[in-house]
């Protein structure tokens, strides 16, 4: 059974002009937290989420299915269909990367939870509330309710140690908590919804088809349902308009996602939450201006967390670092997409020279093109860290064999590492519009941040000590004019310590004159101002929490801030099986 609801209902809610306690805009972990506990607590919970639903067996397992499910926005070009799995934020500084579906980025990212150091919460860029409760500890009590849920875990000791994680323990790495489902003793997660356990097929980032991931639709979502959220898909919200006491969403059914962009429906609600991602909230925000008055900080303070990614390509040893997919698993697996993180966050050094390296694999799908593309890129920007014939030699009959398709468990991809390093970059990027009203970033000096060449030093040195190609990010090259890609967006609609800024501590968007709109918020990326260092859907989900809880008091369904509740399972005699 699956969580969307049928949209000959929201069509019925919408000819009735139902007005709704709260509508939730997104899916992922700010807006699953929103409408699990506003359930929760007693409102009646819309969602509204433009992605379609997937399930396990239906992400895209071949090159042409993930092709097919490419989506891209652009000023000048454009996919041309708003329902594709994998939503690239194309601009010309810095690339977006994020999922569209139900359960958002959750259904694409590699599941990494990691806190953030404790000195990112000491900047001033943050509300005095937060800071506050980063020092006497109280935020901690949402990052733990957080971890209850969600509920993750470092690949089992028991179990045979994938030849990509061994390599990077070899170096100095830690296994990394991830969201994936390992117990096979165990049939249901945390929240007793069914999971099945992890099969190491490595194909984590093109969707989970073994139902393994703890997703939002695994998680948070089944909670809100549970307690009679309505969720409804191919729902694109275009922009909000004020009416009185209330907010009017105003959004487009997708049937193909291949539709002309104009809103054909709308729906009214007594509070609106926005949590459809960065480039998702920030663009709603932006479009509503001519109906709102919002704050002129707006669409500042992006942070793509200091992503970059490089590649120690054809070392030494066999790595095992493609996936299997449906494929028997090798005696080796791959294991997650990532599995150990090595952390350079010394705390006698600044908080800005932070910089985290995590390995990760490639999806069985995308294997075959990338043997070739990358051993193309290989060629074009990387640079040898070893010498002699010998070598040379074995890195050539690797690199034949993924050429001519012989052998490929043995050839260059198979002894390739990908690696995803994060640091400080600033947030200094801005959000806007683009002709077509599509969110963009401009941050023209972005790649010439120190911290990437900080990055590519680390990067360099573990895959010399792979003996391995060193590969530097291919879009960071004239070739591609330098551009940047991220798959972490944060800020854009940040909270801040003033009224100057976009949402107040509680994520209440505020007004052009500094005062908040009332029932109006955002949940989810958008509103931490700062880059996290490290993989943020911890930290999305602790202040998502934090702003639900809030949102709670506001709406009267709790007496106070501290009467948080504790229950983090189903509503008992309600069954909700993804």
């Amino acid at each position: 059974m699956g969580l969307a609801d049928r949209r000959e209902e929201l069509d019925g809610m919408v000819e009735r002009d139902q007005v709704v306690d709260v509508v939730v805009i997104g899916s992922g972990y700010g807006a699953g937290v929103c409408a699990a506990r506003l359930a929760e607590a007693g409102a009646k919970v819309c969602v509204l989420e433009r992605g379609r639903e997937f399930t396990a067996g239906q992400f895209p397992s071949t090159l042409s299915g993930i092709v097919d499910n490419l989506q891209l926005d652009n000023a000048w070009f454009g996919r041309g269909h708003r329902l594709g799995l994998y939503n690239c934020h194309v601009g010309a500084d810095l690339d977006v990367l994020v999922g569209c579906g139900l359960g958002g980025t959750s259904l694409i990212n590699a599941n990494v939870t990691i806190k953030p150091d404790a000195r990112v919460f000491d900047q001033d860029v943050w509300p005095d509330e937060i800071r506050a409760e980063a020092s006497d500890g109280t935020l901690d009590r949402y990052f733990a309710r957080a971890w209850s849920v969600l509920d993750p875990a470092p690949f089992p000791s028991a179990e045979r140690t994938p030849r990509k994680l061994a390599a990077m323990e070899d170096n100095g790495a830690t296994r990394c908590a991830i969201n994936v489902h390992f117990d096979r003793g165990r049939k249901t997660n945390s929240i007793g919804v069914p999971q099945r356990a992890c099969t190491s097929c490595g194909d984590c980032v093109t969707g989970c088809n073994k139902g393994a991931k703890k997703t939002l639709c695994f998680t948070y979502l089944p909670i809100a349902k549970s307690f009679g959220a309505k969720i409804f898909v191919q729902c694109d919200v275009r922009h909000l308009a004020r009416r009185g006491e209330l907010w009017e969403i105003h959004f487009q059914q997708l049937a193909t996602g291949a539709e002309q962009v104009k809103p054909t429906h709308k729906l009214r609600a007594r509070t609106v939450i926005v949590a459809a991602g960065v480039m998702g909230t920030t663009g709603i925000l932006l479009r509503s201006r001519d109906e709102i008055s919002l704050s002129r900080a707006l669409g500042a303070r992006f942070s793509g967390n200091g992503d970059a990614i490089a590649f120690a390509y054809n070392c030494e040893d066999r790595l095992d670092s493609v996936g299997t997919g449906a494929r028997r698993a090798r005696r080796h697996p791959t294991g997650a997409t990532i599995l150990g993180v090595i952390d350079h966050r010394p705390a006698d050094r600044p908080l800005e020279h932070g910089i985290i390296i995590e390995e990760g694999a490639f999806p069985s799908g995308t294997a075959a093109v990338l043997r070739t593309a990358l051993e193309v890129v290989a060629s074009a920007f990387g640079e040898d860290t070893q010498r002699g014939f010998l070598h040379h030699l074995r890195e050539w009959l690797a690199e034949a064999r993924d050429l001519f398709g012989l052998g490929t468990a043995h050839g260059a991809l198979n002894r390739t590492l990908l690696f995803l390093l994060m640091g400080h970059d600033g947030a200094r990027g801005t959000v806007e519009l683009d002709g077509r009203g599509q969110a963009r970033v401009r941050w023209p000096d972005l790649h010439r941040l120190p911290l990437f060449d900080a990055e590519n030093e680390l990067a360099r040195a573990l895959a010399e000590r792979l003996r391995g190609l060193f590969v530097k990010d291919p879009l960071d090259t004239r070739v591609f004019m330098n551009n940047l890609i991220t798959v972490h967006p944060l800020g854009g609609c940040a909270m801040g310590a003033n009224g100057a800024a976009a949402v107040d501590h509680a994520g209440r968007v505020r007004a052009d004159d500094g005062s908040v709109q009332p029932g109006l918020y955002a949940a989810d990326a958008s509103v931490i101002p700062t880059s996290l260092g490290v993989n943020p859907l911890w930290t999305i989900t602790a202040l998502a929490e934090r702003i639900a809880a809030h949102v709670v008091t506001d709406l009267g369904l709790a007496p106070s801030l501290a009467a948080v509740r504790a229950s983090t399972t189903l509503k008992p005699g309600v069954e909700v099986q993804p």
